[in-house]
């Protein structure tokens, strides 16, 4: 028989089996990478077409085979790959990446049954060790293509399992309420604030140990994509190699507090908004014990923080949105002196896009944003965007972010919007001639954060 010729199931050359296996095998990767490169879909299906009228001609070509199939998949793959693209449904998202990689593991299968079978000697050793890494590769890429098309459809299941391994719902606290001294400011940790969600605890810092004096209230929210986080990340401490958020404020004449709330996507949008505002209620009726001045309060919020308690100060200062979102006001509107915003998603649609871009930030901020909200929802999209729903009533802000991974655009957005309505606020932002900064760069210390503190605090000093 002449060398290139395998006889089982049908004659086929040796290139004909090395170009299913490897269209087959660009197939799946392709699909896996169009779940991961949120901001390459569009580059990345294409390439998903162009292969699957690849894998249709090479079907079409191996009459050895069940040609049906593989014409259908592709079919559906190339149809469903250009019917997302042109539309954005999710649901088609979903099934292009299913064809996909069905498509793929097809033409591995038509590629590795069509093998010459020998099975004496060396040659049989080697085939079946082949059959064993074979089979591990295989067994590898199905376990990965049921988790990619699995998050693609919800990222709930994912997520879920993350919070089993970690940070979690509790309505118990990490630790039972203390106090003790830190840095010089008198700390009470883990007071419950509310019991109608999980994770109501919050932490409260008072300057000097002093709650004689009543100070502004500097309240913030963590971040973490709504998913995970806590109110103690970046907390003064002695073995903190992190930046202080508290420590400056503290120092500026603050009273800060550092609060939790629920984990999505078990609680979604608007809860995390309700919960806010069952904390400042908390805060009012208590502010004599902390010496905490609710009159004169700043509300700040990192990342995933800062749409919350954007969305906060919206209601606060928006009665007609307030009510079409369903969520009453908490506070008076005029004790809410200043909004501080650090790396805040505030056009949560868009948070799978940083600028600048990372793979990872974008496939996490992707994941988190589902988990949120229903991204496929333009009405429920358009109605969490802040920067869009604020209006000439909205607090006074300090608005900041890093230039790498992250939301400068949407912070500039905001900016912009403010200054049209005629809303006083500062812009902060970095070129990258200065230097390259993170999403949430405030967490680390720099001279950046260092000037990023002046900034705010000096901001805060003629509007608090």
């Amino acid at each position: 028989m002449p060398d290139g010729i395998e006889t089982a199931a049908g004659d086929r050359t040796r290139a004909m089996s090395a170009a299913l296996a490897v269209t087959g095998g660009v197939s799946v990767v392709l699909a896996w990478l169009e779940f991961l490169l949120i901001r390459q879909q569009c580059a990345v299906g294409l390439w998903v077409i162009a292969v699957a009228v690849v894998a249709v001609w090479l079907v079409s070509s191996d009459a050895g085979k069940p040609a049906a199939v593989g014409l259908s998949l592709g079919a559906v793959a190339v149809v469903t790959q250009l019917a997302w693209l042109v539309t954005g449904f999710h649901a088609l998202w979903v099934l292009c990446l299913a064809a996909a990689v069905a498509l793929g593991f097809f033409m591995l299968a038509s590629a590795w049954a069509g093998r010459s079978v020998g099975s004496s000697g060396r040659a049989g050793t080697r085939r079946a060790a082949a059959a064993v890494t074979a089979g591990f590769a295989a067994a590898s890429a199905v376990v990965v293509s049921a988790l990619v098309l699995t998050t693609a459809a919800s990222p709930a299941p994912l997520i879920r399992s993350l919070h089993a391994l970690g940070q979690s719902n509790s309505f118990e606290p990490g630790a039972p309420t203390a106090t003790a001294v830190v840095d010089g400011a008198g700390r009470t940790s883990d007071v419950e604030y509310g019991s109608a969600l999980p994770n109501s605890f919050l932490d409260i810092y008072i300057a000097d140990n002093d709650a004689s004096i009543r100070r502004p209230t500097y309240v913030t929210v963590h971040g973490g994509g709504w998913i995970v986080g806590d109110k103690a990340d970046g907390a003064p401490s002695t073995d903190s190699d992190g930046a202080s958020w508290a420590g400056p404020m503290l120092d500026a004449g603050y009273n800060v507090v550092s609060l939790n709330y629920a984990f999505a996507p078990q609680y979604r949008f608007p809860t995390q908004t309700i919960q806010l505002g069952q904390a400042m209620q908390f805060l009012e009726a208590n502010a004599d014990e902390y010496g905490l001045d609710m009159s004169r309060v700043v509300l700040a919020g990192t990342s995933a923080g800062g749409h919350i308690v954007g969305n906060y100060a919206i209601v606060q200062t928006n009665p007609d949105y307030a009510r079409a979102l369903g969520v009453e006001p908490t506070m008076d509107r005029h004790a809410l002196k200043a909004v501080v915003f650090e790396s805040a998603a505030l056009d949560v649609g868009r948070a799978g896009a940083p600028k600048s871009p990372s793979p990872s930030n974008g496939f996490f901020f992707d994941i988190a944003a589902r988990s949120y909200l229903d991204t496929t929802d333009t009405a429920l999209l358009a109605q969490a965007n802040v920067v869009d729903n604020a209006t000439i009533d909205f607090p006074p802000s300090f608005i900041s972010d890093g230039n790498t991974g992250t939301f400068p655009d949407q912070a500039a957005e905001l900016s912009a919007k403010l200054d049209r309505v005629g809303v006083a606020n500062r812009l902060n932002l970095y070129s990258k001639n200065e230097a390259r900064l993170d999403h949430g760069f405030m967490a680390v210390s720099s001279q950046w954060t260092d000037d990023y503190n002046r900034l705010k605090i000096e901001f805060l000093r003629d509007v608090v």
